[in-house]
């Protein structure tokens, strides 16, 4: 298994509104419990250039909590700093809970004037009316997305639902049971189907303090899944695109979806 310097695939969608330089996260104070009473949990979601080193905070007001029992659930209290975003919530029913703070989907387009780059978050129909007759390099992107994780107490339950729309990951090992020097495998699918090819990347905790943070590349198979093992417990961060060209043309040029997962590895 090679680990290598982290690069963030950059397809030619790098025009899309769900890539930046920045990854996002939402990093929980907890991520397995073990309570009859239960447990304060908090959250921290913030973008930025390294993994878990906060940088520039997230709106949490998308941030959205599924039960155990299938229930939507808002966090008790939420604060939004300059670093980051903060919430808390208070974990009561054994089970998992997938914790989510996605976007909705958007237009974004770039051209250019000249040598100048310019960005508007409008359709491909909505850019031609805006841009000057001079312009050039005209891309449009459609896309969605999604911050996640998960936090399990007492006994695991398969917690997964997806809504079939855009890239979505589906854990085939549970992210309670991912262990150190045991291998784990995740699925992929795009708009509800199984999808080849998805671009993934993992990271664990502490790449500042690497000389080389160790990075993980990969892509799914034909089934949608990649099956990686990682060799160190603590915290990851997991990042997977994929692109593909938009089903409406008159609306955009391509299609993109994001996942950003953090998890635990468990000590062996």
């Amino acid at each position: 298994m090679n680990f290598k310097k982290a690069t963030l695939v950059m397809l030619a969608l790098a025009v899309s509104s769900q890539v930046s330089a920045h990854s996002r996260w939402i990093l929980p104070s907890h991520f397995t419990l073990s309570s009859e009473r239960g447990e304060w949990v908090t959250l921290d979601a913030t973008a930025s250039n390294e993994v878990f080193n906060v940088d520039k905070a997230l709106s949490i007001d998308p941030l959205s909590i599924l039960t155990p029992s299938g229930k939507k659930s808002r966090p008790s209290s939420a604060y939004k700093a300059h670093r980051k975003s903060v919430a808390d919530y208070f974990i009561e029913e054994s089970g998992t809970y997938k914790i989510t703070n996605n976007s909705t989907p958007s237009y974004f387009s770039t051209y250019k004037v000249g040598d100048k780059r310019h960005r508007a978050r409008v359709n491909k129909m909505e850019l031609k009316s805006l841009v000057p007759a001079n312009a050039t390099s005209l891309q449009t992107a459609y896309g969605l997305t999604r911050i996640e994780s998960y936090i399990t107490m007492n006994n695991p339950t398969e917690n997964y639902a997806i809504d079939g729309k855009f890239l979505e990951l589906l854990p085939k090992t549970h992210p309670s049971e991912v262990v150190e020097n045991e291998p784990a495998t995740f699925v992929f699918t795009y708009n509800g189907k199984v999808q080849s090819g998805v671009e993934v990347e993992i990271t664990r905790d502490g790449a500042r303090y690497r000389n080389n943070p160790e990075t993980l590349t990969m892509k799914s198979n034909n089934k949608g899944e990649i099956t990686f093992t990682p060799m160190h417990a603590g915290r990851y961060l997991l990042i997977a695109e994929h692109e593909q060209d938009a089903k409406n043309k008159t609306l955009a040029d391509k299609e993109h979806g994001g996942v950003f997962l953090t998890f635990e590895v468990q000590l062996q």
